[in-house]
């Protein structure tokens, strides 16, 4: 799997969020997006994945323009955006309703894989952010996409979990994968990523 993005830029509001952005991902590999809040790093996910409109350029993936929203993808961006009032696995089931890929054992799977119990009934509006971001997580992975992009995906998660959820990650990339991760937390990057790109006021700084 192959995505390029060639000269991809955003203006909002009359102020450039993200201009003239090349870069290449490439299959078996973990890409880190460092920067300061506001650099860019958020946006730039939000344009790959189709979330937002880009105002020009544009981006190829396994030799298609990609045209609306990203196909085979499993994301975090943000803060987790999860029913209140539903339980984890019942968050991962509504999700998985409108795909049709993932049964009630993926489910279970993706949910176990991150430190979480299939049946605990608790809803997740009385979870700590770091158990809904463990939520978000599952959710993410749980139709094994070839492409993952994860927005700061171990923020609020305690340390034993970040150990768990890091070995996830590496295993992930395989299988003719990609992995996309914006992080503030250097050890993270350190650790997970064949290939660091930092941004700056919008641009790709190291290429």
């Amino acid at each position: 799997m192959h995505i390029e993005v060639n000269n991809l830029c955003k203006v909002a509001d009359g102020k450039c969020l993200v201009k003239n952005i090349n870069l290449k991902f490439d299959s078996g590999k973990i890409y880190g997006i460092i920067g300061q809040n506001g650099s860019g790093k958020t946006v730039l996910f939000k344009l790959l994945l189709g979330l937002m409109n880009k105002t020009s350029g544009e981006i190829i993936v396994d030799g298609e323009i990609q045209k609306g929203f990203m196909k085979d993808v499993g994301f975090i961006i943000e803060r987790p955006n999860l029913i209140p009032y539903y339980s984890a696995y019942n968050n991962l089931k509504f999700i998985s309703s409108y795909g049709g890929k993932v049964d009630k054992d993926k489910i279970i799977k993706s949910l176990e894989l991150v430190g979480l119990q299939p049946k605990e009934k608790k809803k997740v509006k009385n979870y700590s952010l770091g158990m809904k971001q463990k939520v978000a997580i599952a959710m993410a992975i749980m139709d094994e996409p070839k492409i993952l992009i994860l927005d700061e995906p171990l923020n609020a998660i305690d340390d034993l979990s970040v150990k768990k959820i890091r070995e996830i990650i590496l295993e992930y990339k395989k299988n003719d994968r990609i992995v996309l991760i914006a992080s503030h937390y250097k050890d993270d990057i350190d650790y997970l990523c064949d290939v660091v790109y930092e941004m700056k006021d919008g641009e790709v700084l190291n290429l």
